[in-house]
């Protein structure tokens, strides 16, 4: 099956994708991201 990222839009096999949660004007979200999109937003949350 291929999904979509989130973030970037892009189609990926849905067993390359990482599930991520994350809250958005009080609603906890959750959403898809491709293993690139992943590595920036773990880097990002490092900060």
């Amino acid at each position: 099956m291929i999904e979509s990222c989130f973030y970037c839009g892009s189609h990926v096999i849905e067993g390359a994708l990482h599930q991520i949660n994350f809250f958005h004007n009080d609603v906890d979200r959750e959403e898809m991201l491709c293993p690139e999109c992943y590595k920036d937003w773990l880097e990002g949350i490092k900060e």
